[in-house]
């Protein structure tokens, strides 16, 4: 089974639930899709454990990449922002001895993926933190390792990344359909869970962020969307 994860936050508690509610074993794929980190209490716990299994593949989000840029110096100041929480997050790397942070950074530069695609007979996914972009070109991190910056509005949603752009891209044969986090389901509805919406085009997009960052016993879910061998969705599975 495929399984699709995206802006954990620190709560590595519902992280650890839901990998016990799905019975997420070594047969399964888990895609994380970014922002595993700030805002909650366990940044580092949850991506330590990211980075140790081998069937899961971590997305950079832009929480990952202020991460990154605080500590190259291109950007001292988004990190810390108030509602952004890198602060935690900064504190608890900098418990961890030098060779732990050389690994995790050279974990989030090297190692960790901004775009993919799943291609199944019948619908195509296209897999990222935000960004709606349809080159059906993996991207992986390593290859802006050396500049960050070039994937500043890529890692955000905006420009021509935007989701707003997705109507005006052409027609498709083949079902095709963005799956991001970054934007909490609720700010685009009237409750936490998945959003999805459909364009004339043949294009889909899915909304996985439910709000876990919030950390709420009543608002927001960790959420997880469950994707069969032959591509559909089977199931979709909330934490709270």
């Amino acid at each position: 089974m495929i399984y699709l994860m995206s802006d954990i936050h620190g709560q590595y508690d519902r992280y650890v639930k839901m990998l016990e509610k799905i019975s997420f074993n070594e047969n399964d794929k888990l895609y994380v899709l970014g922002d595993a980190i700030d805002r909650g209490p366990d940044s580092l716990k949850t991506l330590l454990d990211i980075m140790e299994r081998d069937n899961v593949e971590m997305f950079l989000g832009n929480h990952e990449h202020m991460m990154l840029t605080f500590l190259d110096g291109s950007d001292r100041e988004s990190w810390f922002y108030g509602v952004n929480g890198g602060r935690i997050t900064y504190e608890q790397f900098m418990s961890l001895d030098k060779g732990m942070q050389n690994k995790v950074v050279d974990y989030l530069l090297y190692h960790t993926t901004l775009k993919k695609d799943l291609n199944f007979d019948k619908v195509r996914y296209i897999l990222s933190h935000t960004s709606a972009i349809d080159n059906g070109i993996d991207m992986y991190m390593k290859d802006y390792a050396n500049d960050l910056m070039a994937i500043q509005d890529f890692i955000w949603n905006q420009g021509r990344f935007n989701i707003d752009s997705i109507p005006n891209l052409p027609n498709v044969e083949k079902e095709t359909v963005f799956i991001s986090g970054h934007i909490i389901t609720r700010r685009l509805k009237d409750d936490d869970e998945i959003f999805a919406m459909s364009f004339h085009n043949n294009y889909s997009w899915i909304d996985i962020d439910c709000g876990c960052a919030m950390g709420s016993d009543e608002y927001g879910y960790l959420s997880t969307l469950a994707i069969n061998d032959e591509g559909d969705i089977e199931s979709i599975h909330y934490i709270r």
